[in-house]
């Protein structure tokens, strides 16, 4: 095989897995794949079949949908292990919880999206519903907009090449106006997001640091009517806290997050 060609029946595996992973929780049909995929139902359907035996992908008898299946979750959640300092972070997220009683998240940028890697819920019934594996624009989230404070405008401007679209009333979708905060985040070390992503959440959150490069970021989620200046800096105190001994934590560490 030429260097640099792509093995194709192995992309059209990685393309179905990364397809049902960002479908809904409904899964699709065989001919809903297809026309997606721009692929034959013939060529699709003996890869289904052995990934189905594999439990990669889960196929629902009654309606003829595939979805992601638990094996798929399972080496998703080795590379989440593997790093060495996920107890660690988790620890911190704990604590943060225990103390703040609000719900904390850790998440790594891919693709100009906030990937959550991990969440501590708050104990209070009333919280976010941002779960690990979800993927939101970076632009419209206080902890994506940590992650994207250590990139340039120019940076940020090839990550979103169709500009920012609007998840509520409240999102940034002026990219001169994101790039003017996530300036003001690389000198204050803080990001905040009032209901840009989800309506009636506010978030705070900081970036995580190795060598002078954000690989990481942690945030803080908050429904507004909990959010009150005593919240805020407490929240502050604990997010700054927790980035400190993380990022000494990570300086001696092979824990591998992409940036």
């Amino acid at each position: 095989m030429p260097k640099g060609e792509l093995h194709r029946a192995t992309q059209r595996v990685i393309e179905i897995l990364k397809h049902l992973a960002e479908s809904s929780a409904q899964g699709k049909t065989l001919t809903e794949l297809a026309s997606a995929l721009g692929a034959p139902k013939s060529s699709l359907f003996p890869i289904l079949h052995t990934l189905c035996d594999f439990h990669m992908v889960s196929l629902n008898i009654d309606t003829g949908r595939y979805s992601i299946g638990y094996k798929a979750y399972e080496i998703g959640n080795a590379y989440v292990w593997c790093g060495g300092l996920e107890s660690d972070i988790q620890t911190q997220m704990r604590e943060i919880v225990d103390e703040c009683r609000e719900t904390c998240f850790f998440a790594q940028l891919v693709e100009g999206d906030v990937f959550y890697l991990y969440k501590v819920d708050s104990t209070e019934p009333v919280r976010s519903v941002v779960s690990p594996g979800q993927r939101l624009p970076a632009y419209a989230t206080g902890i994506g907009k940590a992650l994207l404070s250590g990139k340039t405008k120019e940076e940020v401007e090839i990550l979103y090449p169709h500009g920012l679209k609007a998840l509520t009333p409240y999102t940034i979708t002026d990219i001169n106006r994101l790039c003017y905060q996530l300036e003001e985040i690389k000198l204050n070390g803080l990001a905040f997001e009032c209901e840009e992503s989800t309506q009636y959440i506010r978030c705070v959150a900081v970036p995580i640091r190795r060598e002078n490069r954000v690989i990481a970021a942690m945030s803080i989620a908050i429904p507004i009517f909990r959010y009150n200046p005593e919240k805020e800096s407490l929240t502050i105190r604990l997010l700054r806290e927790a980035q400190i001994k993380l990022e000494r934590l990570l300086a001696y560490s092979d824990y591998n997050i992409s940036g």
